[in-house]
């Protein structure tokens, strides 16, 4: 069984990758996008890192860097960051790179908040999840995550988004996965609760008007 690794990258001489290059007409069927200046992509196994490498060899004056993952791996993802010089990978940092799996739904509204929950969920993954380097300058993550407890218990955590109408949920587990659920609650019962209560409140005044003092 294969897998699929996905790949950031810039360098000091961007014409090497952008549109029309030699690199770009060869690897444009696995371009999947280009932003600020760094090119994503995603390929079956280390094909595209290999060609890299080569295209380094074939420039050594230019520094390339960005990261890579396998994209395959949905809990326990991770983005290693690299500088590429000459063809040599030098990978100085390890970080998750988080899967956050959402719900298919046909609905406007609904896929336009995505993008708005997975910036709030950033914040917060950054602020729960605590990556340290040791003494030896190796990266940990020091994540509480499905440890194995006492009598075989494992916790995770939940974020919460919501207002009257919509509430995400995104369950966090093990290194990178966050898997998010999606509810559209009822604007309507609200306003009947309120009508009801309302209605009530009318009726015990009602009930003391009858009363004979």
């Amino acid at each position: 069984m294969g897998y699929r690794l996905g790949t950031k990258v810039k360098c000091t001489k961007p014409e090497l990758l952008i549109s029309g290059s030699t690199f770009y007409n060869e690897w444009e069927d696995f371009l999947f996008e280009v932003k600020d200046g760094v090119t994503e992509y995603c390929c079956q196994k280390n094909y595209l890192n290999d060609a890299l490498a080569e295209l380094s060899r074939n420039n050594p004056e230019v520094t390339f860097s960005g990261c890579t993952w396998i994209d395959d791996d949905f809990e326990n993802a991770r983005d290693f960051t690299f500088i590429l010089k000459n063809g040599i990978y030098d990978y100085i940092d390890m970080a998750p790179h988080y899967q956050i799996l959402f719900p298919v739904i046909e609905d406007d509204e609904y896929n336009s908040l995505k993008d708005r929950f997975v910036r709030q969920l950033e914040i917060y993954l950054k602020r729960i999840d605590v990556i340290r380097k040791d003494a030896e300058e190796e990266v940990v993550f020091d994540f509480l995550n499905d440890k194995e407890g006492q009598d075989g218990f494992v916790s995770y955590y939940t974020i919460t988004w919501e207002n009257d109408i919509h509430r995400f949920t995104a369950t966090k587990r093990y290194t990178s996965q966050v898997i998010v659920d999606y509810q559209r609650k009822s604007p309507y019962k609200k306003e009947e609760t309120k009508i009801e209560e309302n209605h009530t409140y009318d009726n015990q005044d009602d009930m003391y008007d009858n009363l004979p003092f």
